[in-house]
């Protein structure tokens, strides 16, 4: 293609991001080296099994809008294994009654009366309702809460304008009940942030739904609608996602199937350290412990490790934030990359449980706890799914009786109140989180086996840092958190660096049709 010597592209990182980028470039015919520094492939997609029920204890579905995730399922053979969770709904954990009690009386009250859970009214995105005077949106906003959103479409479109923030505008247009028992635990949940702190003014740190929410806003007039529009009228509250079979680990599997059909060279255990022009590419600088490599003199501790040079014509960052910053920092001047923030931590821990109150899934497929910890104390959870009734082939795994329950722990700007608990703390924590959230008394010898597993997540800040030419950049951090958002940013990464390094206008297949 153009080069004689070498790779055409070193796509680093060996998440999604760099999996769907390595598969563009090489279905253009490109020569793709992949380096990752872990020892596996996929990122914050990973499979366990607790008592013979398999378990995401990373990413667990899709969102559905746009199309890009069901697309390139299409593409590797998946589109069969795609299924859609159980419509049971999802519930979210409030403080009080919906007209009852102050915060202050609610305070008073015993731990386990400080919480009230209600199911979140359906056919509605970010937690926004689409009808607030349904009973489920009575239910979860009281008399005057429903009320106060039911006249929202009535508003004069000028109401909201001047909102900085999500927070701003679902208050200005909906009222505060909206915003704090619907919108906030679904954002805390879904995307560990505070509507408070999601932008709907700058570019660069806007959500990809809020954006989507708010080009829907502009035509229609109503936030309401808008809302609708954006779900494309899902009956439950959950229901805008979907999952595979056997796990989003199959997405997984079929990627790097594809890659070493494609001849793709995959490199694990091999860490980028620095990247330096030449010429018009780059020379990509990385080590892997010699042991992974199979070289003479490991068994004698002959040095730790091999060093490799890599020339190619472009590069893709296709890594965490706090990966990438350093190794743009090493081909540029370092005034030119700002100091990011650190990247948020949060923590799944899943158990399984010998629970038979639990067959009627009393929380449907899940629930969200809102950041209000002063009113729900003791859940320190901020989601809880339930796996063994959100989808239904897990659910044909388990034995009679066996639940699997997922909770997620770490907001915006706090780490997981999990991360300085021991295992035995936190299978404690967990199942008092789960008692507490499912309204079910959970006993610990019913306990059958308990996983963490603890991961850094990507956000939308500031702009990030622009790369020299050659210098590619994918991953949610820059195109935003979720497959719906990283799988579309991946291939136009992928598109761009094949212009870079093989000097061709190569149409991504985004712009066309793919390559077969």
């Amino acid at each position: 293609m153009g080069r004689d010597r070498g790779p055409d592209v070193a796509v680093v990182g060996g998440g999604i991001s760099g999996l769907v980028a390595a598969r563009e470039l090489a279905r253009a015919g490109a020569s793709v080296v992949l380096l990752e520094a872990d020892d596996r492939l996929g990122g914050r997609i990973r499979a366990e099994s607790l008592a013979g029920v398999r378990v995401d204890v990373g990413a667990d579905s899709f969102a559905t809008r746009g199309g890009g995730v069901a697309s390139l399922l299409g593409e590797l053979g998946l589109a069969e294994e795609i299924r859609s969770p159980e419509p049971l709904g999802a519930w979210a954990v409030l403080p009080g009654d919906a007209d009852g009690p102050s915060r202050r009386a609610a305070r008073a009250a015993p731990p386990s009366r400080r919480a009230r859970a209600v199911r979140l009214p359906g056919a509605g995105a970010l937690g926004i309702p689409a009808a607030p005077l349904s009973q489920a949106g009575r239910r979860a906003l009281g008399t005057v809460g429903a009320l106060r959103a039911a006249i929202e479409p009535m508003l004069p479109r000028s109401v909201g304008r001047d909102a900085a923030t999500l927070a701003e505008l679902v208050r200005s247009r909906l009222g505060a009940r909206v915003l704090d028992r619907l919108v906030r635990p679904v954002a805390l949940g879904v995307y560990s942030a505070d509507p408070r702190h999601i932008s709907i003014t700058d570019p660069h740190s806007m959500n990809p739904a809020v954006r989507q929410l708010l080009e829907a806003l502009a035509s229609r007039g109503s936030l309401i609608a808008a809302a609708t529009a954006v779900r494309d009228g899902a009956a439950s509250a959950g229901a805008a996602a979907a999952g595979l079979r056997d796990g989003m680990i199959s997405l997984v599997k079929a990627l790097v199937a594809e890659l070493e059909r494609l001849g793709v060279e995959l490199r694990t255990r091999s860490v980028a350290e620095s990247l330096q022009p030449v010429g018009p590419g780059w020379r990509v600088s990385a080590s892997r412990p010699r042991r992974a490599t199979g070289d003479r003199g490991a068994e004698n501790g002959a040095g730790d490790d091999v060093r490799e040079i890599i020339e190619v014509g472009a590069v893709i960052l296709a890594v965490p934030e706090h990966a990438a910053v350093p190794l743009l920092a090493s081909c540029v001047d370092d005034r030119a990359v700002a100091p990011r923030p650190a990247p948020e931590q949060v923590e799944i821990v899943a158990l399984a449980i010998h629970a038979p109150a639990l067959d009627d899934a009393p929380r449907g497929t899940g629930a969200l706890v809102p950041h209000e910890s002063e009113v729900t104390a003791p859940i320190r959870a901020k989601a809880l799914t339930h796996v063994t009734a959100k989808w239904p082939d897990r659910a044909r795994e388990r034995a009679p009786g066996l639940h699997v329950l997922r909770l997620s722990y770490g907001r915006t700007g706090t780490p997981p109140e999990t991360a300085a608990l021991g295992d035995a703390a936190v299978r404690e924590l967990a199942l008092r989180d789960a008692s507490l959230i499912l309204g079910v008394e959970l006993r610990p010898e019913d306990v059958r086996d308990c996983i963490r597993r603890e991961w850094r997540m990507g956000r939308l800040g500031a702009a990030p840092p622009s790369p020299p030419p050659g210098i590619h950049l994918a991953g949610d951090w820059v195109h935003g958190v979720g497959l719906a958002s990283v799988v579309p940013g991946a291939r136009a990464a992928a598109a761009a660096a094949l212009r870079a390094a093989l000097g061709t206008s190569h149409p991504s297949t985004l712009e066309g049709s793919p390559r077969p």
